[in-house]
C-alpha cells in the first residue's frame, strides 16, 4: 500500500517559469507513479534559447569498494605482502576457483542446512525458505570463483549489489529484515568452509566447523594439494572478497545515481514552444524528478496522471 493517501488517478498540471539554474519542475510524490502526458516548454523572449531536459531518480545506489584488493587488473595480498601482486599465483587461484565450482552444490545445501539448523536454536526463529539462502549462496560462490580466476572483482560487485533494489533499497534490511542476522552469519559461513574447501580438505578439519548439516550432498575433492603460501593468497583473496559483499550490505556507500539526459542543448525559437515527450512513454517513478535548464525567458507546463502504487 501506499504511504500516503492518493486518489487512485488523479490529474496534476505544473506551470513555472525557469530561474536560469537547474529547475526541478516535477517530483512524483510518495506512494505514486507519474505518466508525463504532456511537456511543453515555451520561450517567451526575443531570442533563441537553449534548454536541457533530464530525468533525476534521487536515488542513491551502493558502491562496493574493493581498495586494497586489486590494482588495475592485478589482485595484491597482504599475506604474501604489502601491496604485493598475485600474478605468480594465477595457478593456484585458478585451483581454488576450480575447487569452489566443483563444490558449489555441496556450499548451496550445506549452508542452507546450517542456517536452518541455527534458526531452529533461536528464541525468535523467522520463516525459513531453503531456496533464498541456497541462492544466496551460489551468487557468492559463482562470482568469486569467476573473479580469482580471471583476476577481476566485476561479479563480486554485481553479487554484492544483487543485495539491493534498483532504487538502492536494502532488501535484507527490508523486505526480509527478520532475516538480516542470519543471512550476515551465512555469508560468515561461505567463508569459513570455503577456507577448507580450497585446500582440498574435508571442512571438518576446521577448528570453527562443529559438524555437517546435511549429507544429501557431499564434499568433493582433487588431487590439487597447495603449498601454505599458495592456500594464504587465495585464503586471504576469498575473505576480502566474502567481506566486500557483507560490508557492502551493512555499511553501504552510497553514491547518487546519474541523471538521464532526455534532451541536450534543444534550441527553441523567439515566441516557439517545443513539446518533447511523446504522450505517455515517459514514466516517473516515486521521487523520481522531471529537470528542465534554461533560460528565465522559458516557462514550462506539464499534464500529468498520478496512480497509486499498490
Amino acid at each position: 500500500m501506499a504511504n500516503v493517501f492518493v486518489p487512485l488517478n488523479r490529474f496534476q498540471s505544473v506551470i513555472t517559469s525557469l530561474t536560469g539554474e537547474q529547475d526541478e519542475v516535477y517530483s512524483t510524490p510518495a506512494g505514486v507513479s507519474s505518466i508525463l502526458l504532456s511537456a511543453q516548454i515555451t520561450n517567451n523572449g526575443l531570442v533563441t534559447q537553449p534548454v536541457t531536459i533530464f530525468v533525476n531518480s534521487n536515488i542513491e545506489l551502493p558502491v562496493p569498494s574493493f581498495e586494497g584488493i586489486i590494482s588495475g587488473s592485478s589482485f595484491l595480498s597482504a599475506s604474501v605482502g604489502e601491496n604485493v601482486t598475485l600474478d605468480n599465483f594465477s595457478a593456484s587461484l585458478e585451483s581454488a576457483s576450480a575447487l569452489l565450482t566443483l563444490n558449489r552444490e555441496y556450499i548451496r545445501k550445506e549452508v542452507a542446512a546450517y542456517t536452518a539448523f541455527q534458526n531452529n536454536l533461536s528464541e525468535t526463529p523467522f520463516s525459513f525458505t531453503s531456496s533464498r539462502f541456497e541462492d544466496y549462496s551460489l551468487d557468492i560462490i559463482d562470482a568469486i570463483a569467476f573473479d580469482i580466476a580471471n583476476e577481476k572483482v566485476i561479479r563480486t560487485g554485481k553479487a554484492a549489489k544483487g543485495f539491493f533494489t534498483k532504487n538502492g533499497v536494502n532488501k535484507l534490511k527490508v523486505t526480509f529484515s527478520e532475516e538480516y542476522s542470519a543471512s550476515l552469519d551465512a555469508f560468515e559461513y561461505i567463508n569459513t568452509i570455503t577456507q577448507q574447501i580450497i585446500k582440498n580438505q574435508s571442512i571438518t578439519g576446521s577448528q570453527f566447523v562443529e559438524r555437517l548439516y546435511q549429507s544429501n550432498v557431499t564434499q568433493s575433492f582433487t588431487s590439487f594439494v597447495p603449498t601454505t603460501l599458495q592456500f594464504s593468497s587465495s585464503a586471504y583473496l576469498i575473505d576480502k572478497l566474502i567481506n566486500v559483499i557483507s560490508n557492502t550490505i551493512e555499511t553501504p556507500s552510497l553514491v547518487a545515481q546519474p541523471p538521464i539526459q532526455l534532451v541536450t542543448n534543444a534550441t527553441i525559437p523567439a515566441a516557439d514552444s517545443l513539446s518533447p515527450v511523446v504522450a505517455g512513454k515517459l514514466v516517473l517513478e516515486e521521487g523520481y524528478g522531471f529537470v528542465v535548464s534554461g533560460s528565465t525567458e522559458l516557462s514550462v507546463i506539464l499534464s500529468i496522471l498520478e496512480s497509486a502504487n499498490e
